[in-house]
């Protein structure tokens, strides 16, 4: 894992000094072993490097060809690299490293931009062919690793985190108010959009070609859920084992120790378990311990350690806890607004296993996109089920709902939600799989918004592509479509993001074996009912797990990577909060009312002192995320000098 950034202009660079020294120190937690730049007339590249595979010197980047006119930079890892670099060099291709980067030069050479179709791993990466004056950007199939890119002066400039290109000088960009609105609703900015109107993220999936016959963007993978109706579980489950254990054996190849991530969850304790069982050797996993109950998985992570028999660490908290100082540094860090809570536990465990001199880890994520872990998928039964019943019924579920909402602690408010949900589906099933995802919905977001903020924005939903089957009801479709929105929206604009931005600030590499693509192949090809039987998900996970983990592991519920930061935040986060967001100044107070915000502070600071009371229409955890939404905004309105 590494840091990379560059300008390309086929008809010559535009000068920009002191921008190559700018980026390469605003990079620099990504790359903290080494640092390169390569410039011409053409081309500016800057690599910060995290050595992981070939440590020696022959492994810098940006690394150049055998002629030297062809250089590459690159960010991630080519689980295949050794697979492809056999008939390479059969071929008569001399290497000159033993890094999986050295293979990109080589592959580009005989296939041009096809080369990706070859890759299997998680990557971005730029090569410059000077010969053509051309230049190619490329990210992995998932969304992995991070490429953003921006039209400045004619030229392309284009970096793993935005704050290297507003870096360059004179480049002032400006609010996407549209992206900024789906902000509210999700926490999280929808690719390719970015919170800046001129800066925009290569999709997954995708390669960028610029040359003087212009810029092209290609999708070289789209996925495609296509469910097997003829699929057993028994059957399904011997496939996933195998498939497991090679894509574990595969990430767990490096020129330095290899941990693991383990928070008790299914997902990490199969990794864990899958990497004694491929590798042989005891694996050093972690884990935080958090001081609610609710949210600490602690002792089912020691329990997994004890039956795989790892070397495993508790990470106590300590003074880690949320000052608010520590608070606005991760915020600020996203370069534009983002607000999933549980980026906060997860920079403190990738700083923990840094201190402790561990580079690279392996993770659970991505099990949950592919083999049904969201409780949207079990609750779709039941939206299926009241999609399908009379009008008169729905309405009076909804009615119910709302009227034991204030007195009820979590009840009276679901079914609300969800009969507003069916609703919803019967007319347009993408306001359906929006409403699946949204913290707020388009009411609430008007509720919001100031009218005169709000004028020509459109909803969320046009991002969650619909469906139309034969009857409202068609539960497998929506199961399907459920699938592909998380890998096209959430996956990589929420979940990845945040496990990207928070390992690398602390200098690791985090690996997702899970989101290996002969995994992600089998869990497209699961039928709903191997997903969910309506009170639980990933039924072929949980299945693995009955054979491999303690029984208490395999039938623990989902749970979240989240922390509760009602009771963690300290007295003087509440008093910042309110320093920032009701101050004259606030930005955000222009364009949002004040009034709800201020009542969203207050409800906030009680919830500190009474987290287990509950009742209305937000729960717990929606309070929070309401309230970090405000303040990712607010830093971010304020730290560019951005008016809505």
């Amino acid at each position: 894992m590494c840091g990379l950034a560059g300008r390309f202009r086929a008809g010559g660079l535009p000068p920009a000094p002191g921008w190559a020294a700018a980026a390469d120190r605003l990079l620099a937690h990504r790359g903290p072993d080494g640092s390169g730049h390569l410039a011409d007339q053409h081309c500016e590249l800057v690599h910060r490097r995290l050595a992981l595979i070939d440590l020696s010197p022959a492994g810098s980047q940006p690394m150049a060809n055998e002629t030297g006119d062809i250089h590459v930079a690159f960010n991630g890892e080519i689980y295949n690299h050794r697979d492809l670099r056999a008939p390479l060099e059969a071929r008569g291709h001399t290497f000159r490293s033993t890094a999986d980067t050295e293979v990109l030069l080589h592959l580009y050479e005989e296939r041009g931009e096809h080369l990706v179709e070859l890759l299997r791993g998680i990557f971005a990466f730029a090569i410059y062919d000077a010969p053509r004056r051309r230049l190619l950007l490329a990210r992995d199939r998932f969304g992995v690793k991070p490429l953003f890119y921006a039209t400045v002066g004619g030229q392309l400039v284009f970096a793993s985190e935005i704050k290297a290109i507003t870096a360059l000088p004179g480049f002032r960009p400006t609010l996407d108010r549209q992206a900024c609105c789906d902000f509210l609703g999700l926490s999280y900015i929808p690719e390719p959009a970015t919170g800046f109107q001129e800066i925009r993220a290569l999709p997954p999936g995708s390669v960028l070609v610029e040359s003087p016959d212009g810029r092209r963007i290609d999708t070289y993978h789209t996925v495609t859920a296509r469910p097997d109706a003829e699929r057993s579980l028994e059957a399904t489950v011997d496939v996933l084992s195998e498939r497991l254990l090679a894509a574990v054996r595969s990430q767990s190849v490096a020129d330095v120790p290899v941990a693991a991530l383990l928070s008790g969850g299914i997902d990490s304790s199969l990794v864990v378990a899958a990497h004694r069982r491929a590798v042989g050797e005891r694996p050093t996993t972690f884990n935080v311990r958090f001081p609610d109950a609710s949210h600490d998985e602690t002792p089912l992570a020691v329990q997994v350690a004890n039956h795989v028999g790892t070397r495993h660490h508790v990470i106590e908290l300590g003074d880690w806890g949320v000052s608010p100082d520590g608070l606005m540094d991760i915020a600020r860090h996203f370069d534009q607004p983002f607000a999933d809570t549980s980026c906060i536990p997860m920079y403190w465990v990738s700083r923990a296993i840094r201190e402790r001199g561990i580079v690279c880890t392996l993770s659970g994520d991505g099990g949950d996109e592919a083999f049904g872990g969201y409780g949207r998928f079990w609750r779709a039964n039941r939206l299926a089920r009241l999609m399908a019943l009379p009008a008169w019924v729905r309405s009076a579920a909804a009615g119910t709902g709302r009227l034991l909402a204030p007195v009820t602690r979590d009840w009276g408010r679901q079914v609300a939600k969800a009969v507003a949900l069916a609703e919803a589906g019967r007319s347009d099933s993408s306001i359906l799989l929006a409403g699946l995802s949204n913290y707020l919905s388009e009411d609430q977001k008007a509720a919001l918004l100031l009218p005169a903020a709000a004028q020509n924005l459109q909803p969320v939903y046009r991002h969650f592509d619909g469906y139309r089957p034969a009857g409202v009801s068609d539960l497998e479709e929506l199961s399907r479509r459920m699938t592909e929105t998380l890998f096209a929206v959430a996956l990589p604009s929420d979940m990845l993001r945040k496990v990207d931005m928070m390992s690398m600030r602390a200098s690791i590499e985090v690996r997702v074996p899970l989101l290996d693509e002969t995994m992600v192949d089998l869990g497209l090809t699961l039928p709903h009912r191997l997903k969910t039987d309506g009170r639980e998900g990933k039924l072929v996970l949980r299945a693995l797990a009955k054979q491999w983990l303690p029984r208490p592991v395999a039938r623990h519920p989902k749970h979240g990577f989240s922390i509760p930061l009602d009771v963690m935040a300290t007295p003087a986060v509440h008093t910042r909060l309110e320093d920032l967001l009701l101050a004259s100044d606030a930005r955000t107070g222009w364009f949002l009312n004040r009034a709800l915000v201020r009542t969203w502070l207050s409800r906030f600071r009680q919830a500190a002192h009474h987290p287990r009371e509950r009742g209305g229409m937000i729960s717990r955890g929606g309070l929070y995320q309401r309230v970090f939404t405000l303040l990712s905004l607010e830093l971010w309105l304020r730290d560019h000098q951005l008016s809505w």
